[in-house]
């Protein structure tokens, strides 16, 4: 199973994956205080998706219990980026947030500038919705523009592609 829930004992994956210097201005940081809430808050899913009985990346999920049956992609970080792993990752999650969490609706925000994260939700099906400007203050001191995205579970989903270009489903 790729995706799991998260436990105590996965912090340090998290918490090192966020730290690290490349994505100060593309991840959030939560200490591991947060992270802990959100293991054991019945409104959030924090993940770790795996490879290999490996972990390569974790996702967090908000608004589990909506009456509207929207949820937050809050945040999604992988270890390897560049590999195809986001875009495997994705598909995981949107399989799981439109199967097992019932979703009608999933949504997220993305800095601007972080070009090859809007591409993977792009080609994951995602429908850019709009720009908030400067509305995300970023660890390097700077202010971002977040891009807003959204998935619908009527929505078409690409079928998931190898980065050779073979179906890996």
């Amino acid at each position: 199973m790729p995706l799991r829930p998260a436990t105590e004992t996965d912090l340090g994956f998290i918490t090192a994956l966020q730290a690290r210097p490349d994505y100060a201005a593309l991840v959030a940081f939560d200490p591991e205080e947060a992270l802990r809430r959100y293991i054991m808050s019945p409104e959030a899913a924090l993940m770790i998706w795996e490879e290999d009985d490996q972990p390569e990346g974790f996702v967090l999920i908000c608004g589990l219990g909506n009456a509207d049956r929207t949820l937050e992609l809050r945040r999604l970080a992988i270890a390897t980026p560049g590999q195809g792993r986001g875009r495997r990752c994705l598909a995981e999650l949107t399989d799981h947030a439109f199967g097992p969490l019932n979703a009608r609706r999933l949504y997220l925000d993305v800095a601007a500038d972080n070009t090859r994260a809007r591409a993977a939700y792009e080609r994951a099906g995602f429908v850019y919705e709009g720009t908030l400007r400067q509305a995300w203050a970023r660890r390097t001191g700077d202010y971002a523009d977040l891009a807003l995205y959204a998935l619908l579970d009527t929505d078409p989903r690409p079928a998931l592609q190898s980065p050779s270009g073979g179906s890996t489903s």
